[in-house]
């Protein structure tokens, strides 16, 4: 059973990577030389990777009992993957970040110990925690892992060509969108309105913001869910993108984020929709003046803000209570308010501990880039509904993939209607296909 359920858990990440790896240093945690080590995976790269790697040697500086090791390991769904294929076995991690997609696999895999556990063992005051992160991790009142990097996409904007163009508040529907490309394109050069990568994650949360499920049975928050729930909002959104292409008022760039981020730039684009955690590189390397605003949505729907996006640290199953207790002691500091406030200011990423936001630092630093407060407040002033608990799926991976090839479908001019009806079609045969197996 646990074989067949491991199995089926791997194919839902999409993405089912080799677990060898020679540069493995320790095999989830050990004594040595009097030193507990703690073998940490992450998926954090680039400039978020830097400022991770800030928060383990601040730790391991702080005291001389513990040392955590950390690595990367790819995506989260690459992280993910390696993690059910070791099985608990040599090499594995006493510490693994997962994305909240992967929330619903690992809770089956029954690999990772959950997090009340610890909190009640090791007296942590989850109370310090915003409620809203706690809701997301949590199911059937048992908190599983524990949130640390909490995110969600935003609307970047170039100010000063918002301006230029006559607009003094940016749009903030998808209507008003639209209706603005003409005068921003006369006004700055033929730069066109809005862009996005296609972003299954982004895709997602601004069904949220409109209201809607993702999945059925309120997002698998009350039962297991068997099919998508999210057609009428992404034919709202898809149909937004179409319009947009019509009026020439988009540039398609495929799925590479990146390429989003230089075009806007360069000026070829006045907003964009990406994650919150790279607010602070965006704002610092653009050449302007950079406005953050909350989702677009569209015109006569009441915005009902996000769920808590991002990743969290789950404890492995099994470790020695030496590991066990090092494992907390790190999560205890990562979670702390000033280093929350500190990562927050170097990320984009929002605190999730409720007094890092009273913290001088956090203070200081939304005074000089109030941006970074954004993507906070649009969170922290989300209804809190059961579309904002957010999705509970062990296929959301395969989701957003299929959400992601059907959005490349109408940037390149396909029809909507049946972009759609690929994705629901291919991933209610995996969540199908899942669920038969789970329950064999």
């Amino acid at each position: 059973m646990k074989k067949r359920l491991l199995a089926a858990i791997m194919a839902s990440t999409m993405l089912f990577v080799g677990c060898s790896n020679g540069n493995l240093k320790t095999e989830q945690g050990g004594n040595t030389d009097g030193v507990t080590e703690v073998l940490l995976w992450h998926s954090m790269s680039g400039n978020v990777q830097e400022k991770l790697n800030e928060i383990v040697d601040g730790f391991n500086s702080s005291q001389s009992k513990i040392k955590v090791v950390a690595e990367n390991q790819g995506t989260y769904d690459e992280s993910t993957s390696k993690f059910f294929n070791m099985n608990g076995g040599s090499g594995s991690p006493a510490i693994i970040q997962i994305g909240e997609q992967n929330l619903q696999s690992m809770i089956d895999s029954n690999l990772i110990e959950p997090m009340s556990n610890l909190i009640k063992d090791y007296n942590y005051n989850i109370d310090k925690l915003v409620p809203q992160v706690v809701n997301f991790y949590s199911v059937n009142d048992t908190l599983y892992t524990m949130p640390f990097n909490a995110s969600s996409p935003v609307l970047y904007y170039n100010a000063e060509a918002l301006k230029k163009a006559g607009i003094e508040e940016v749009p903030q529907t998808f209507e008003a969108i639209l209706a603005a490309g003409e005068k921003i394109s006369s006004a700055n050069n033929g730069m066109k309105a809005f862009a996005m990568h296609a972003y299954g994650y982004a895709l997602d949360q601004m069904v949220t913001n409109l209201g809607g499920f993702i999945i059925n049975n309120e997002n698998g928050r009350i039962d297991r869910a068997t099919e998508v729930a999210y057609q009428d909002q992404v034919t709202d959104i898809f149909t937004w993108i179409s319009d947009l292409i019509k009026a020439d008022q988009f540039i398609n760039y495929g799925s590479n984020s990146q390429d989003v981020v230089t075009g806007f730039n360069n000026g070829d684009i006045s907003m964009f929709i990406t994650t919150s955690a790279s607010a602070a590189k965006i704002v610092s390397e653009a050449p302007f003046e950079v406005g953050v605003a909350y989702l677009p949505y569209s015109e006569g729907v009441e915005p009902q803000g996000v769920y808590a996006g991002g990743g969290a640290l789950c404890v492995t199953n099994g470790l020695s209570e030496e590991v066990r207790e090092a494992a907390m002691e790190f999560i205890t500091y990562a979670t702390s308010a000033e280093v929350q406030a500190t990562w927050a200011g170097g990320t984009g990423y929002f605190p999730i501990n409720v007094k890092a936001y009273e913290t001088e630092t956090m203070k200081n630093i939304y005074a000089e880039k109030p941006q970074l407060k954004v993507a906070a407040d649009q969170f922290l002033t989300s209804k809190e509904t059961a579309a904002t608990a957010g999705p509970l799926l062990s296929q959301l991976p395969q989701l957003r993939n299929d959400l992601q090839a059907a959005i490349e479908e109408v940037f390149n001019g396909g029809d909507v209607a049946k972009a759609i009806d690929g994705a629901v079609a291919n991933t209610n045969k995996a969540i199908e296909t899942a669920n038969k197996s789970i329950k064999n």
